[in-house]
């Protein structure tokens, strides 16, 4: 019985194959969008009307995207399809052996995300800076303190 249900977790790779190409999605936008970046600069160079950094900060954006659906990816494959198998060519920050291991790894990812996302909008923002502004960072700060405190708590 154990044995047939075992054979059911390849159903996962369905899932592997999608966050990868959702991966390989986000990383071509993130190119995209440097090159257009790089374009602009090449003709007007950091002329503020056309703001090439802009677009390479949205570049940098698609490519942690990216990332994220790639670490899931790796997360799925680890805990599901390949938990038995031991890999020396994997990164050790990229060892997964449970969900708990995946879900730090994510969380530690988005965070990274968030920051950059929320320091792209403060950077390319057109209004001006307003209190609307500080919602993501204060997002930000919660999920940081919440992952320190469950650190925290695994250490005791």
């Amino acid at each position: 019985m154990l044995n047939k249900l075992l054979k059911i977790r390849y159903i996962f790779i369905v899932a592997v194959v999608f966050t990868l190409l959702n991966s390989l999605f986000f990383l071509v936008g993130g190119v995209l969008e440097s090159l257009k970046g790089y374009q602009l600069f090449l003709q007007h160079g950091m002329n503020k009307e056309y703001r090439p950094g802009a677009y390479l900060l949205e570049g940098l954006d698609l490519f942690l995207v990216s990332m994220v659906f790639l670490i899931f990816a790796l997360g799925i494959l680890s805990i599901f399809i390949d938990y038995h198998k031991a890999d020396e060519n994997r990164p050790s920050w990229l060892k997964i052996d449970n969900f708990q291991g995946l879900k730090i790894l994510l969380w530690e990812t988005v965070l990274v995300t968030l920051v950059v996302f929320a320091f792209t909008n403060i950077i390319t923002s057109k209004e001006g800076l307003q209190w609307s502004t500080l919602i993501l960072p204060g997002v930000i700060l919660i999920l940081t303190l919440s992952l320190f405190l469950m650190k925290r708590s695994e250490k005791h």
